[in-house]
């Protein structure tokens, strides 16, 4: 999700295990498409209300972390709330915080940020695809 050049990321507390920095998202339930799961998962986790514009990106998890064979980035329009920390990752988790992360500045990311073997070439590649498209729409 992004506003203003700036993409949404949650902090989340594992249990017996680190805090990182994560995008909002999860698993579909039953019955559900992908792009209603990104309006719940996003309300869940961060009380926004959102619209799913397209997706941004779909690219195999990389390394391969036993959970998602793909993440897949939707573009999306807040259409109300404030964003705040909500639900959780379970039993095994807790989300503490939000912030809006600048894309295209990565000297203002957070150095374990710019250390995560995952959320970093995540990151990469949202913002080589954002530079792109607005580069085409010039």
């Amino acid at each position: 999700m992004l506003r203003d050049g700036a993409l949404l990321l949650l902090r989340c507390v594992f249990r017996d295990g680190p805090t990182v920095w994560i995008l909002p998202g999860g698993g579909r339930e039953e019955g559900e498409s992908e792009e209603d799961c990104v309006v719940r998962e996003v309300r869940e986790e961060t009380a926004l209300t959102v619209r799913v514009q397209r997706l941004l990106s779909d690219v195999p998890a990389e390394p391969p972390d036993g959970t998602y064979a793909r993440w897949r980035t939707y573009l999306c329009t807040v259409l109300g709330g404030e964003a705040a920390p909500g639900g959780g990752e379970g039993a095994s988790a807790e989300l503490i915080d939000v912030t809006w992360l600048p894309v295209r500045d990565e000297g203002a990311w957070p150095p374990d940020v710019r250390t995560d073997i995952y959320l970093y070439p995540q990151l990469q590649a949202i913002r080589t695809i954002v530079d792109s498209r607005e580069a085409a729409d010039d």
